[in-house]
């Protein structure tokens, strides 16, 4: 399975229904472009807070793109991966994991969110539907590829099926680990 984008979200903590405010993130993802605080070629800002359960505050990036959202009614820090060429899905997801939990790290690190976020489970998006229909052959081919990564990373996790109710949504699964672990931890398994 190579799809061209996927997507990986980490859900805020403690209640990822609950409001988050999105004031603080333009001037964070502003110092995180002039700092090279996260991973990756970092380009701009857009900010979309004034969409409902939109894709609220977005970090844009030649390779990949870093965003606080709302959609479906569940904050989290999306990271969306990008430009890899033709990588195949277990080749490309455990850079986009490093990505995800660095810039996670740090922005519970800077503080002024307030924020801080669940690394006990991570939600995968294949947003390339011609590689990856939300059917259940799709779902079964990117469950194979990515078991071995998410087993590495969390060690014994649950994956589900996320929106197959759905068609027209991307294929999404989401890893649950049976035990939370630091984002140090979980960085330090993935240069393994």
């Amino acid at each position: 399975m190579h799809p061209q984008r996927i997507a990986l979200k980490l859900f805020v903590a403690p209640d990822p229904s609950a409001p988050v405010d999105l004031a603080p993130f333009t001037p964070l993802f502003h110092d995180f472009i002039q700092k090279s605080s996260v991973p990756g070629l970092l380009i701009d800002v857009a900010d979309y807070a004034h969409v409902p359960n939109g894709p609220g505050i977005v970090l844009i990036g030649h390779d990949v793109d870093y965003g606080l959202d709302a959609v479906g009614g569940h904050a989290g820090l999306l990271t969306v991966r990008k430009r890899y060429g033709r990588a195949a899905l277990a080749d490309v997801l455990p850079d986009a994991l490093a990505k995800a939990i660095a810039c996670a790290k740090a922005i519970e690190a800077d503080g002024r969110t307030g924020l801080r976020f669940a690394l006990d489970a991570v939600e995968l998006q294949l947003l390339d539907r011609l590689v990856a229909p939300n059917d259940d052959d799709a779902f079964a081919a990117a469950k194979a590829a990515s078991t071995p990564v998410f087993e590495a990373l969390f060690g014994a996790c649950a994956i589900e099926r996320r929106g197959a109710d759905d068609a027209r949504k991307p294929l999404a699964l989401v890893a649950r680990a049976e035990r939370a672990a630091t984002a140090d931890e979980l960085l330090a398994r993935l240069a393994r």
